[in-house]
């Protein structure tokens, strides 16, 4: 039996699943941007809010699983806002007031917008990231960006043999932790298995050097690094329901930012 999860990807045909991964890669990159120059907390909820939406609704995705795999990442940005929190420059300056007062902490109404726009941008993170990358297939992604976004076949072709690797690297972790164990290496209390990373970090990168020399030298011999013009076997095109999501993409983000200046203002 597997100790991995199953795959995050479509489980049924959708609306986003239609599209093209540029086109949904550009939406992204316009949020991102949008929630970046904002100061406003506003901004990146909504950005949320409007993205989790059309997860729900467009993805396909398995909804039940989504929470799981974006654990690491949620808790590492609650971990970024308390520390943004406590650390805002706000704290010190006793001529702003206090919220509240916790020992030598002091929470204030800046620091708790800062750390709150923090936290919703990183959320945002997430959730462009699941309408890129986790609705898109790794071959569709690279035929997207080598004949729609005119990126060179080496950086393209090289980012899907990546995409394509990460599991396994996810499988060697597993396959590395279950071998210490036999192996009596690591004990059940976590000292001795936070002791056993450094190991286990070790072995991955050997394996994850040598895998990537010899998937190097197949894609070379391949002709995948001649230079020269290639065909396409899959021809990624622009449809309307792209140009509709661009345009859809674009209000929202400049619905935000009004959103967050008028209420700002």
């Amino acid at each position: 039996m597997s100790l991995l999860p199953a795959p995050l990807e479509p489980i049924r045909p959708a609306l986003l699943t239609r599209t093209s991964p540029a086109s949904r890669l550009a939406v992204a990159i316009c949020w991102l941007f949008a929630a970046l120059v904002a100061s406003s907390p506003l901004v990146p909820a909504l950005l949320v809010a409007v993205g989790s939406i059309a997860i729900a609704l467009g993805s396909g995705l398995p909804l039940s699983r989504i929470p799981g795999r974006l654990a690491p990442l949620i808790v590492a940005a609650l971990g970024l806002g308390v520390l943004a929190l406590i650390a805002h420059p706000s704290g010190a300056d006793r001529g702003v007031a206090a919220i509240a007062i916790i020992g030598p902490v002091r929470l204030t109404e800046p620091a708790l917008g800062a750390a709150l726009a923090l936290v919703l941008r990183l959320g945002l993170v997430a959730v462009t990231t699941l309408l890129v990358f986790a609705v898109s297939d790794a071959t569709q992604l690279a035929d997207a960006l080598a004949q729609q976004l005119r990126m060179p076949d080496r950086v393209t072709y090289g980012t899907l043999a990546a995409l394509r690797l990460a599991p396994l690297l996810a499988a060697d972790w597993a396959a590395t932790g279950a071998a210490r164990r036999l192996r009596g290496l690591d004990g059940t209390t976590p000292w001795s298995l936070l002791a056993g990373v450094p190991g286990r970090l070790l072995v991955l990168l050997v394996s994850a050097i040598r895998r990537a020399e010899r998937v190097a030298l197949a894609m070379d011999a391949r002709g995948f690094d001649t230079g020269g013009p290639r065909t396409r076997y899959r021809p990624a095109r622009f449809a309307a329901l792209d140009l509709l999501l661009l345009v859809a993409g674009l209000a929202a983000a400049a619905a935000a930012l009004l959103a967050g200046a008028a209420l700002g203002a």
